[in-house]
């Protein structure tokens, strides 16, 4: 059995918390090397890129073979893992939210080979104890969406909702979906989902404690 594997039957009850842009900045680190090693011909800064195309698999002159194979094999580095930086606030309020609902896992389209890496960041900024849930290796990264809305589907209501920045995962859940999307850095969305958008760390903390203050 592949260690990095994690028992669902046995987590907590409570929120699933997506990685990468929610806690990381991990576009952030991307953009940063991308531009040293495979240029910036329109002298836009982190941010500016960032802004514009969102994702880099959006940057139309980082779409060679080269870069391609560069962004894989370093997507696939737990050294990598471990120093992607920090997006402010983001331990203190997901430690806050923790006291309300607990946080049943880190739900990540990350590979497996670098749970031990992604581990060891999330211990090192002092976030909530909880495991990794990560993309197996038979997912390929373009269905890593597809992937983590079934895992939400399939665990729900153990697993009560997920805080994430894509709202493309809001799309590929089914429309009979119960659980939660507090959706990070984002606008509101029309869909028929319970869907709460939060511009920050410090509104989804304020939306979890006002939803949950009901429940009680």
């Amino acid at each position: 059995m592949d260690s990095n594997k994690v028992d669902l039957a046995n987590i907590t009850p409570g929120l699933a918390v997506d990685i990468d842009e929610t806690l990381s900045w991990t576009i952030g680190y991307w953009v940063q090397e991308m531009q040293k090693k495979f240029g910036n011909p329109e002298n836009l800064t982190i941010h500016e890129l960032i802004k514009k195309y969102r994702y880099t698999q959006n940057v139309p002159y980082w779409q060679s073979k080269e870069a391609r194979d560069w962004m894989e094999h370093h997507r696939n580095s737990d050294e990598v893992q471990e120093v992607l930086p920090l997006i402010e606030g983001s331990p203190t309020f997901l430690n806050k939210i923790n006291e309300i609902i607990p946080i049943s896992a880190y739900l990540t389209i990350r590979p497996q080979i670098v749970v031990n890496g992604t581990q060891k960041w999330l211990k090192k900024h002092n976030f909530p104890n909880a495991p990794v849930i990560s993309r197996p290796k038979e997912v390929l990264m373009a269905d890593g969406n597809k992937w983590k809305a079934k895992v939400l589907q399939e665990n729900f209501p153990k697993i009560k909702g997920i805080i994430d920045d894509n709202p493309n995962l809001v799309n590929l859940i089914s429309s009979d979906y119960k659980g939660l999307i507090f959706l990070y850095d984002h606008e509101p969305v029309e869909s028929k989902l319970n869907v709460i958008a939060c511009k920050d760390w410090k509104e989804v903390y304020a939306q979890v404690k006002e939803y949950y203050s009901k429940k009680m």
